[in-house]
């Protein structure tokens, strides 16, 4: 063996000592990456709302990370896409932590074409699907995924409106009262005017009424609300029929029916 021939054979024996000891070390790397999720905050903004997810990346490997690319998806109740958002950190010296936060802006217009009626009155949750991409020593692409959660306080939880009465009759005019009660489990405070208009089984229009609310976070809500009627129209009264609740505020509004009888 000349000594060309035994220099380049060692080489290539060091090459392969030095791409082998990279790989042990990058998945070394790899496993003592600490990625941490904290508790999903759920914020008013100025078209809807957001989600602020607080998130650590502790490099504790051998080499820099660049290029960490954060995206999450949230899905509603029933795990329709509603929003996807990308955050991007461009380097992680080694040894270093990141602390940051990962803003989801969710416009209204996208809330109210969920399916609304759900999300007024029961309690349920948002999925956020995060994922995780990012580059070791730009040499090593590496992914990770995660899921988490943040509930959903519904802002007319409990529901209900009791049995309809007649407070007062007058010429040709009734004026009736419908108790009415519900528990505002949402984050932000609830105010705005809540019509209900009622509806015989033949789906006439027989009463309409509206109050100003105004129940804070956590708060609940039982008044009575009184509909005016005319007397004619008050005749075709029956045991059952349906309400139509419409709720509005500057921004938006929204509506749902309930039944009766």
């Amino acid at each position: 063996m000349n000594i060309t021939t035994k220099f380049f054979g060692i080489a290539s024996s060091l090459i392969w000592i030095i791409i082998i000891f990279f790989f042990v070390t990058a998945v070394f790397s790899v496993n003592n990456l600490d990625v941490t999720v904290g508790q999903v905050d759920m914020l008013p903004a100025g078209n809807g709302i957001s989600f602020s997810l607080p998130f650590a990346i502790n490099n504790n490997g051998y080499y820099e990370l660049f290029d960490l690319n954060l995206t999450t998806q949230v899905k509603d109740p029933n795990a329709n896409i509603i929003d996807q958002t990308e955050s991007i950190i461009p380097s992680i010296p080694q040894g270093s932590i990141i602390n940051a936060s990962h803003i989801i802006a969710v416009d209204l217009e996208e809330i109210l074409s969920m399916d609304h009626r759900i999300l007024l009155l029961q309690d349920s949750k948002f999925l956020i699907e995060v994922f995780v991409g990012l580059d070791f020593a730009n040499v090593v692409p590496v992914q990770l995924s995660m899921n988490t959660s943040i509930l959903w306080g519904a802002p007319f939880s409990n529901f209900s409106v009791g049995d309809i009465f007649v407070s007062q009759i007058e010429r040709n005019n009734v004026e009736i009262s419908i108790p009415t009660s519900f528990e505002n489990h949402a984050n932000l405070d609830l105010s705005g005017i809540l019509t209900l208009e009622l509806y015989n089984s033949s789906e006439d229009m027989i009463a309409f009424g509206a109050n100003n609310i105004a129940v804070p976070s956590r708060g609940k809500y039982n008044d009575n609300i009184s509909l005016q009627a005319s007397y004619e129209d008050w005749l075709t009264f029956e045991s059952d029929g349906s309400l139509h609740l419409i709720f509005e505020t500057p921004l938006f509004r929204v509506d749902w029916w309930e039944s009766y009888g």
